[in-house]
């Protein structure tokens, strides 16, 4: 909680000496991530629907008119106490993702975009039946439906539907610079 505390303090700051929109910080919550569906991201343990959602950090930078390129870190977490053959386990994934975002409708005050990510998963096991352990797959995420509205010059407010380790539904804040 610390972390994002101080996150949007330091995003506040970077919004009041912003000059220009060219790079963009977001912080996101994610719906129904897809760790929780596609079994090979849980190790096939059963019970890890009851994820929270994940929490999503991105930049993006403005490479064309309408082309935005960045960075993602995703966070979410299940646990279930029917993980294997009745025994609890706890998961971890670490997402990041190397992301595109292209906006193909703009007006002043809001745009809508498709988002596309791909990059890797960490993930780290803790069962109770054995010492903890890591794997790393591929992590993806297809949105191909994204709106944002501005509240400010430099303030900005998101929502997207598609498929992926950051959520079904993703909402969110951005802030320029």
């Amino acid at each position: 909680m610390k972390r994002v505390i101080f996150l949007m303090v330091a995003m506040t700051a970077v919004w009041s000496a912003a000059t220009a929109r060219d790079t963009e910080v977001s912080v996101s919550y994610g719906a129904a991530p897809a760790m929780t569906q596609i079994s090979d991201y849980r190790d096939h343990w059963h019970g890890m629907d009851n994820c929270w959602g994940a929490v999503n950090f991105t930049i993006d930078h403005r490479f064309a008119p309408n082309l935005w390129i960045g960075l993602n870190y995703t966070l979410s977490t299940a646990d279930s106490d029917a993980a294997s053959d009745g025994r609890y386990g706890s998961v971890t994934w670490h997402g990041l993702l190397a992301n595109v975002r292209y906006e193909w409708l703009s007006r002043p005050g809001w745009r809508l975009y498709s988002h596309v990510g791909v990059g890797a998963l960490v993930q780290y096991y803790s069962p109770s039946w054995r010492d903890s352990y890591n794997r790393t797959l591929v992590g993806f995420q297809v949105s191909p439906i994204g709106i944002e509205a501005d509240l400010g010059k430099h303030v900005g407010v998101f929502a997207e539907l598609g498929y992926g380790v950051q959520g079904i539904g993703k909402a969110g804040i951005r802030v320029g610079f």
